[in-house]
């Protein structure tokens, strides 16, 4: 009876911290927001989740095509994943041994944490930035700690450093960061990779839209480690794949003695391996992205009551003169979703809006035009 009681404690113990987390709002999805609004899902214009539309349907549905006629779904991936190792290490111009390659960088972001941290061990990140590093840390037992950007962005060095010396074990940093899309500098990275004490995880989710890199900085610092996802740039979030890069004994000590075996489907590294070999067909699209997200700034900044910042992303943040509950509210009426963020750092009634082609970004403009009219 002592023993029943005991279990029960601990469930119940277990049950309360596992509500302490924080849960990872999706938002509204095409399918449920069109039962909604009585509209077909061709209606809706989904751009609250920084997907990449510019990427073409056609080509990624004739690559899965040719995928499913080449494989066979009934044995495991191995040789898939070591080619596809080699085939991004000649992308990236680092050793296959560097790469690490996981289900989604969310996947690799967990993946990290449980192999540095344990209870009641230190992590740190920025303020504001992507809510997967508290969850990932936190249910490691261990404590999670931010550092405010500055108010133009930008990183509070003295603070940052400061507080790394503390005897934290991880710092996360998203760069280009989300929701603020803004890179920091490769000097600001280094100068933190020679005076932090523990390990540097930079997540580079949307770093092919911007000016840079900080891959080429791993191979000569054995603590850092860059999270990509070809979920952005390449336009496969569906599938789901991601990959670290760090120095050649970080990356096997990940790859060989962390990450699951088979952690990513056969259909998936094949599928990432065509799209490379057609790496100029992305390139393409993630120069029509550039172009389109400065037209997307310059058309919100001439809407008045809207202030939209530079972004070195897939996404535009925006600030409005009034509610943004009421802003997201009147677009989500009229089938447009964005992401509404509230406050960031001292900037009240914020909102976050997708890169899209033309025709998508002419609809949300036109529709957030008559929402701010009232």
């Amino acid at each position: 009876m002592n023993l029943e009681r005991k279990s029960r404690d601990w469930l119940k113990q277990f049950v309360e911290e596992a509500r302490g987390l924080g849960k990872y709002d999706v938002g509204e999805t095409i399918e449920g927001l069109a039962r909604k609004l009585g509209k077909k899902t061709s209606e809706i214009v989904k751009l609250n989740s920084n997907e990449n539309y510019f990427v073409p349907i056609d080509l990624l549905k004739e690559t899965l095509n040719q995928v499913v006629e080449e494989i066979d779904p009934r044995i495991y991936p191995r040789d898939e994943n070591v080619e596809l190792q080699g085939t991004l290490s000649k992308y990236l111009g680092v050793s296959p041994a560097q790469i690490t390659m996981g289900e989604g960088s969310d996947q690799l972001i967990d993946l990290v944490s449980h192999a540095f941290l344990r209870h009641g061990d230190l992590a740190l990140s920025i303020m504001p930035s992507f809510s997967m590093y508290e969850r990932c840390v936190r249910t490691q037992g261990a404590r999670f700690v931010t550092i405010p950007l500055r108010e133009d962005f930008s990183l509070d060095m003295d603070k940052v450093i400061n507080s790394a010396s503390s005897g934290s074990k991880l710092l996360f940093l998203c760069s280009p960061n989300n929701p603020t899309a803004n890179q920091f500098k490769s000097e600001e990275i280094q100068q933190l990779l020679d005076e932090f004490g523990g390990v540097l995880t930079v997540d580079e989710a949307y770093a092919e839209f911007s000016g840079h890199s900080i891959i080429p900085l791993a191979e000569k610092n054995e603590n850092l480690i860059v999270l990509r996802t070809f979920s952005k740039a390449f336009g496969l979030a569906g599938l789901r794949l991601g990959y670290a890069v760090s120095n050649a004994n970080m990356g096997t000590i990940l790859s060989e003695r962390y990450q699951m075996p088979y952690s990513t489907a056969l259909i998936t590294l094949k599928v990432a391996m065509k799209l490379i070999d057609r790496i100029d067909l992305i390139k393409r699209a993630i120069e029509e992205v550039k172009v389109e997200r400065n037209k997307l700034i310059e058309n919100l900044n001439g809407i008045d009551g809207v202030h939209a910042f530079d972004s070195q992303t897939n996404f535009v943040l925006m600030q409005v003169d009034r509610s943004s509950d009421e802003v997201y509210r009147g677009l989500l009426d009229r089938g447009i979703v964005v992401r509404n963020l509230g406050n960031v750092l001292h900037l009240k009634n914020c909102l976050r809006v997708t890169v899209a082609p033309p025709h998508m970004a002419e609809r949300f403009l036109a529709e957030l035009r008559r929402v701010l009219r009232g």
